[in-house]
């Protein structure tokens, strides 16, 4: 900074020196000595050299440049061999895989049934039927299945997952469109895809997804 000297008998004499000041018998502590007092204004109340206020400017400038990048979260899985994404603020838990219990006359592929979380009945899903995703050929890749619990306005519901790669944030100006030669139904519920961690994630539409599912109990 400048070179203001600061007396800082503390250090010598005080309770990180040798201890021998006359004054400790008083005050106790250097903190609460006048002497200590006045050196911490004369610390801060140092001319800062040429520059440093423009640098720092500079440096807390870029940082906040950094932040507003990220405009939005979503919550990353992947089911079958595609990996996608919902907006954050719908997916309330990940939790292990329940048993599923069937609806009668009800269930179907699209609507597997009924799953118990945390004392809950959600009506479970499968978004892969719903966007004609085939389960990997190998029982290795599912890896550990776990159900998702999303929740838009009133109604919850949930879907098993094979792998979750977790929170990613993301510009809204990142997100590309999804070829139209990609063979499966990702394209038509989706805002979009992500890039994270070398991989391309189709982002979920979610009033689409929602409407679809709702459009099964109907």
């Amino acid at each position: 900074m400048s070179a203001t000297t600061i007396q800082d008998c503390w250090n010598r004499i005080g309770v990180q020196g040798d201890k021998s000041c006359p004054e400790l018998c008083r005050h106790i502590h250097c903190r609460n000595c006048p002497t200590f007092e006045q050196g911490a204004h004369t610390l801060l109340n140092r001319v800062p050299p040429e520059g440093y206020i423009e640098e720092w400017t500079r440096l807390l400038a870029r940082e906040k440049e950094a932040e507003i990048a990220f405009t939005d979260k979503a919550m990353v899985f992947r089911i079958g061999s595609e990996w996608l994404a919902l907006p954050a603020y719908l997916c309330v838990e990940i939790v292990s895989m329940r048993p599923v219990r069937r609806v009668p006359h009800r269930s179907d592929r699209m609507l597997m049934g009924l799953a118990s979380v945390r004392g809950e009945l959600l009506l479970c899903f499968s978004l892969a039927h719903l966007l004609g995703l085939d389960p990997p050929a190998d029982a290795a890749a599912r890896g550990q299945p776990r159900l998702l619990v999303a929740r838009k306005d009133r109604f919850a519901m949930a879907f098993p997952v094979d792998e979750v790669m977790g929170l990613h944030r993301f510009n809204r100006d990142a997100v590309r469109a999804i070829p139209a030669t990609v063979a499966h139904a990702v394209p038509q519920f989706s805002r979009g895809m992500l890039t994270a961690d070398g991989r391309k994630i189709g982002l979920l539409d979610d009033e689409l997804v929602f409407h679809a599912l709702a459009k099964a109990l109907a």
